[in-house]
Order: structure tokens, then sequence, then C-alpha cells
């Protein structure tokens, strides 16, 4: 009996595994670990010819579950469609991870289709922070945003006499920096067809090395998607598209989707990374910086939860580019506008994913991040920048007025705590950005002292930068001196490292 018993349960289950090998249904995800920064590519495959009809016939949907409940993301979307491709005999979809979503594992499920429930066999995924690498408690630093020639200059320094270059590092110790993080990549260069302007690559290592004397470390960035020159200058790019008296246009900006863009980039950090005197490797205007209509088509074909406008596939480039700019200035479909500010910001995260694994994890890497919005306004998000491979974000609190300024820290504040992402808040030195406050310097330091405070959930950032020499040097001060505005900076950098605040 008992060999009988055991002889129908090898029968019994031999069954079952046949059947789900010929008739199972798999949901499956495309990789089974996911940053915030994921677009989740979900498909469905059937070996049953039944099966297969039965779900060309009607179209299956998909829902991601996290402990047993169904998850919205992105536009407050919960169900997405799954579309049969004829080219693999399967069905596919895309999920996009919600913004700043738990960590955790979800469970794919299919939705409204209880015939399917016997055979299907559904997937999951875990949503994973990455861990920055880490910066001591009170990080100062104080950037330089030009690259006029470091051999020919005048400074005044802090004790007013005149030095060379070296007297910016008298002001970056006078304000207590711990680095000094210099502007190293700008586009484009100073002959026809340069790609970058190199006028003081050659000296760079000097100041590495003076820095480190100094007891500072030192930074140098690029500025990746917005170009100097004029509109379309670089052949060598596709620049972004806007639209100009009811035509699209071109700008200075490269768009996100250029190849070349990326394997210049990461050719010009691998460069300045190689050197030793260099400790930290940055990336400004890392966004889609102008336009970036030429990126309509991309968008719909990774977003196929959204309808694009009504005869879209029928439309030429140009009637698409501008169908797609009166949609996103209308701002009347709340959902577009979250999909599009999530979907540029994906987009950005992933050309970090690869500047970072290309130039490797023994340099920290800090990107600019613009502050509006944290930074989704502008296809930027701190969360996916972390995940994607930035060791800090800087995040450029300039052009707000008081109740904007107050917003914007709300905004953070709501948005992130301190295990989400490694934030260095920090203010620019011009008077006219502090919309000419009667006290242009302590306007400065209460802002950055209100940003350290209150920028996160729950304590205080841990980091500053000031923004930058060359503008406190010889940009608009107000009625007031370089050394005015950069007390304010000391002070700033006396609070920070004083635990002020004591959130």
């Amino acid at each position: 009996m008992l060999a009988a018993a055991a002889l129908y349960a090898a029968q019994w289950g031999a069954s079952k595994l046949w059947r789900a090998w010929e008739y199972g249904i798999r949901l499956e995800p495309g990789a089974s670990l996911y940053g915030h920064d994921g677009l989740v590519r979900v498909t469905l495959a059937t070996r049953s010819p039944g099966t297969a009809a039965s779900l060309r016939r009607r179209p299956p949907s998909f829902s991601v579950l996290k402990d047993g409940r169904v998850v919205a993301t992105i536009g407050k979307t919960s169900l997405f469609p799954l579309s049969y491709d004829a080219s693999t005999g399967r069905w596919a979809g895309a999920w996009p991870c919600p913004w700043n979503a738990p960590q955790g594992v979800y469970t794919l499920a299919i939705e409204k289709r209880p015939d399917l429930a016997p055979d299907l066999r559904a997937g999951s995924f875990r949503i994973q922070r990455r861990r920055p690498e880490p910066l001591k408690p009170g990080f100062v630093a104080l950037t330089l945003e030009s690259v006029q020639p470091l051999k020919d200059m005048r400074v005044r320094a802090p004790d007013g006499t005149f030095k060379n270059w070296t007297g910016l590092l008298d002001w970056a110790q006078y304000v207590g920096a711990d680095a000094f993080w210099v502007l190293g990549g700008q586009s484009p260069g100073l002959k026809k067809g340069e790609i970058w302007n190199d006028d003081n690559v050659s000296l760079f290592p000097a100041v590495g090395r003076e820095c480190h004397r100094r007891g500072m470390q030192f930074g140098i960035y690029v500025q990746c998607y917005l170009t100097m020159g004029r509109p379309g200058a670089l052949r060598r790019y596709e620049y972004a598209l806007d639209v100009s008296s009811g035509h699209p246009a071109l700008t200075r900006a490269i768009s996100l989707d250029d190849p070349h863009r990326v394997e210049d980039l990461i050719k010009r950090l691998k460069d300045f990374g190689g050197l030793p005197e260099v400790d930290f490797l940055g990336l400004d205007y890392i966004r889609n910086a102008l336009g970036g209509y030429e990126l309509a088509d991309a968008f719909y074909r990774d977003m196929p939860f959204l309808k694009p406008p009504p005869g879209w596939s029928h439309m030429t480039r140009s009637e698409k580019i501008l169908a797609f700019a009166r949609k996103k200035i209308a701002r009347r479909d709340a959902a577009f506008i979250d999909a599009w500010q999530w979907w540029r910001a994906h987009k950005v995260a992933g050309i970090v994913r690869r500047i970072k694994k290309a130039v490797g994890p023994r340099k920290p890497l800090w990107t600019f991040t613009l502050s509006w919005d944290k930074g989704w306004h502008h296809g930027q998000d701190p969360v996916m920048m972390n995940d994607a491979g930035a060791d800090i974000d800087a995040v450029m609190l300039y052009e707000a007025n008081d109740a904007q300024y107050a917003q914007i820290m709300k905004d953070w504040r709501s948005y992130v705590r301190r295990q989400d992402v490694q934030l260095a808040p920090g203010d620019i030195v011009d008077w006219w950005l502090h919309q000419h406050a009667p006290d242009g310097p302590e306007e400065f330091y209460r802002r950055l002292k209100l940003a350290i405070d209150t920028i996160y959930a729950d304590g205080r950032a841990r980091a500053v930068f000031y923004h930058d020499i060359a503008r406190a040097l010889h940009g608009n001060l107000g009625p007031w001196t370089t050394k005015d505005w950069m007390n304010a900076a000391r002070r700033v950098t006396e609070y920070l490292r004083k635990g002020g605040g004591k959130r």
C-alpha cells in the first residue's frame, strides 16, 4: 500500500509538473534587483496555444504588490497593459519604480483574469538602496565655476594681497573648506570642432598637490549636457530640441539620447580620475538642460501605459514635437507630467550609472541637482542619483525668494531622510539671486542655516557647499565685499560643525 501511494504521488507530481510546463503562464520581471531609477520590464509567456489565443483576444494587464497590497506608482497608476510582441511570442509591459519607494520585495500579479490563476507563476523583485561613500560630518566644499586660465589669474587673497591662483585656495581655507571643487570640463573648446576647453588641464595636478599640502581635497567636475557655444556648434552631437515661433528649434543643450556625449564624458572623467591629485569627480548639468522634445518617441516607447496624442503613429517628427510640447506646456494631464519628470530623471540616472561603472568606485562622485520640486521639475531625482552611483548630491538652492525657499525646504523635508541620499545643500554668492535682500550676506547665512536644519525629514545635513569663488571675487556682490560674503560662509561652516539646531 505504501508503494502504491508513493507511485500515485509521483504520478500526480509528474502530471502537475508536465501541466505547468505545457500550459503554465510565467509573469516575470527583467531582473531580480532594482534601484529607485528602475524601469521594471515585465514579460508574460506561455507554451499553450489555447492560452496564447485567449491572451491575444483579451490582452492582460498586470499590477505590482507589496505586502499583499497593490502599489500605485508614477501618475498614481496601478494597472499596466501587457502588449503582444509577435517577434518574441511574449507579452511585454513596463512598471516605473515609484518615487523613493520603500525597500523590499515586490510581487507581480495579473489583474481581472481569474481564468489564468491556476496556471500562473508570478515572479518578484527587490528594490534596494545603494549606500554611498560616507562623508565625514561637517564636510564643506568651495567651488570654482570658471574656465578662466588659472595661469593668468591675479587673486586678492583674504589678507588683501594679490596672488596667483593659489589665492583661490586661501579663500577655501578661509571658509574652512575640506575640498576645492573646480570646473574642468566645458564644451566647446577654444578652437573650432574641439570638444573641451583645455586651458587649465595642465595645471590641475599642481592645484591638487597644493590642496593636499594645505590639508584639503581636490575635485574636478564637468558640465555634461549644456554647452556654452551656439546651438548645433559641435557636429559630433545631436542637440536637444525646443519649440520657438511654432517650430522645432535647436538649443545649446545636447540631447540625453546622444551616445557620443556619454562616451566623451566617460573619457574626460577617467582622465581626471587617473590623476593621483584628484579626490572627487563631479557632474554638473547632468539633466535635460534645455528642450528635450526630441525624446518624445522614446518616452512613449518606455512608458506604454500612457497614450500618445491621436494619430501619433502617422505624424512627422516635427508634428510629434509640436504635439508633445503643447501637451507638456498645458500641464492639464497630471499623470503625463509626473511620468515625463520621472522618465527624464530615469534617463539621467542611467547615464550616471554608465559613468560610475566606467570610472569606477575609487573616487567619490558628486552631482549637482537643481532644487525646485526636489529636482523633478528639471528631470532629476536625488534618490535616483544616489542609487545610480552619486555619493554626494549637491543641491543648488539658488534663485528663490523667501516664500519659494520655504516651499523648497518643505518639499525636500517631506521627501527624503538621511538614509535615502547624502545631500550637500549649497547657496550662491550673488546679491541679485538673493532678490537684493537688504542684508545680502546675512540672507546667505540664514538660508544655508535653514537648509542644514530642515532639508531632511529626520535630522540635519552633514555637508554644505559654497558656489562659487569666481562670483565671490568678481560677481554681483551688492554693497558688500568678497570678505563680507565669505565671512557669512565661515559662520555657516561653524554652525554646521558645532551641530546647531540639534535636529
